[in-house]
Formats: structure tokens, sequence, C-alpha cells
């Protein structure tokens, strides 16, 4: 007959409990103190001693888990409004089942018996969720970035317009040194209904060289084009195609506004994942008006 350890069953689910409330309140910075973070665990702890030790058999209802649940939310971060309170257990639930699923995984690849637990495969079932929420965290918080700080972009060459998704890149700093204007990056794709094929094949030289601008025979476009230096990371003394357009115009707060004079640097490659943004933008180069 096996014997339950009371006071290992309360420290084991009381240890997790904190560490999924914990992880619960960092995933929607929530604030909490640590006395009822430890009373919303130890609320858990009790409720699942009780299933193993007492003979009730409604104990093992779905409804009593759910409410138990509940309640440890609420005292672990109290209740202020149904958004932030369904926010909460919603990240409960997930961190649990995540963190559940992980043991499982774990059981399964060490090819051990449920019913034999090793004490390791809880802190390591608890240290693949946390990798996964911290992965999972940080590529909500990047595209969460990128998606507020896109912006759409026009640009007029002549009678021509070109039309594209920007996102607003701090890092560029690329200023053109004979103009002294900024310069924004555009994949080379989004100019090639525009271009003649002469600036086309500039374009197209894996290594960029002064003898492609020189071949230029069409003056409105050699007047337009030039070689902007700059430098990269792995990579120094780079020349990169510049195009002077006509005007640049954002769509800002609901309406397209004028842009600063600006050179475009054209690349031949690919800068959004999966064409989320095909240009990179300079902050200063918007204005708030025309």
């Amino acid at each position: 007959m096996p014997y339950i350890y009371a006071d290992l069953v309360l420290i084991v689910n009381f240890l997790m409990n904190c560490f999924l409330l914990s992880l619960t309140a960092a995933l929607t910075r929530a604030s909490f103190t640590p006395w009822r973070l430890g009373a919303g665990s130890l609320l858990g702890s009790l409720y699942a001693l009780a299933v193993l030790i007492l003979p009730f058999p409604f104990l093992h209802l779905p409804l009593l888990k759910v409410l138990v649940s509940l309640g440890m939310v609420v005292i672990a971060f109290g209740f202020t409004c149904w958004q932030r309170f369904l926010s909460h257990l919603a990240s409960f639930y997930l961190l649990s089942f995540l963190t559940g699923g992980a043991a499982l995984s774990l059981l399964y690849f060490a090819a051990l018996s449920p019913g034999s637990v090793p004490w390791w495969s809880l802190p390591a079932a608890a240290a693949v969720s946390l990798g996964v929420v911290y992965l999972a965290w940080n590529y909500l918080r990047q595209y969460r970035w990128q998606r507020e700080n896109r912006v759409k972009v026009r640009l007029r060459f002549g009678r021509a317009w070109v039309e594209a998704v920007a996102l607003v890149d701090t890092g560029n700093q690329l200023w053109d040194p004979l103009s002294n204007r900024p310069v924004m990056i555009l994949e080379h794709n989004a100019l090639s209904g525009i271009l003649p094929p002469e600036v086309q094949a500039v374009c197209r030289q894996e290594k960029m060289d002064w003898s492609g601008l020189a071949n230029l025979k069409d003056p409105v476009w050699a007047g337009r084009c030039r070689l902007i230096p700059f430098s990269s990371l792995g990579r120094k003394g780079g020349l990169l195609l510049g195009i002077r357009p006509d005007e640049i115009r954002f769509f800002v707060a609901g309406r397209w506004v004028g842009g600063k004079p600006a050179l475009v640097g054209v690349v031949n490659q690919e800068l959004g994942f999966q064409g989320t943004y095909r240009a990179l933008v300079p902050p200063d180069l918007i204005v708030c008006g025309d």
C-alpha cells in the first residue's frame, strides 16, 4: 500500500503554484504582494492534499477544480475588472497546461510511469515551461513593436507613385554625405515597376561600383542616382545605390502627410519576414504635418 506524505504534497504543490502564479504575474504585468501570492498557492496545495486523502467524490468534480483555480487567481491578484481577471485566469491556465504537458513529455522520453514520478521532473518541467514562455514573450513583444512601428509610405518619381509598408527603424542612421539628407532603405522589388532596365541592372550588381552609374544614358535617372557609402556589422566601406524621389509621403494619424527630403537606398534583398515590411525609415524623416 503506497504512503502519502502530506508535508511533501503540500510543499511540492505550494512551490509549483507559486511558480505558476509568479509567471502569470510576469506575463500579464499584474501587481501582487508575496503574502497574497502565497495564500493563493496555499489554497491550491490544500485542495490537492484533500483530493488525495479525503474520501469525498465531489472533490474530483471539474466544477470544484475550476472554482479553486478562480479562488487562487482572485486571492493572488485581486479583482478589479473582468478584463484583467480573465487575462490572469487564461494565462494561469495556459501556464498550468504547458507545465503539465512538459512533465508528461519528460516522463514519456525518460520511459517512466506516471506512478513513479522522480523528484527532478517538476523542476525540469518548470524550466521547460519557463523557457517556452520566455521565447514566446520575446516573439510577441517583437511582433507588437514591429506592428506599432510600421507606417505606409508613398514615393513619387516623376508621375509614378510607389507605395510600401515601412518599419520605423531607430537604428537607421544612414545619411548621404553629399546632400546631407537621411536615407531610407527600400527593397529593389518595390521599385521594379518604374525603374528603367539600365537602373535595374545597377541594382542587381553584387558589388556596387561607379561603372554602373557611368553607363546610365537617361539624364533624368542619371541625375537621380548616386552611390552612398555605408558601414554595417561585418562589412565596412560598402556602397549603396541611392535614388532621389520627387516626393515622400507617410500615412500618419489617418491621413497622408509630407515627409522630409531624403534619398532611397535600394537593396537587393527582403527586409521583412514574409513581406511584413519592405522599407526601413529613420524616425526623423517623418513629420507631423504638411
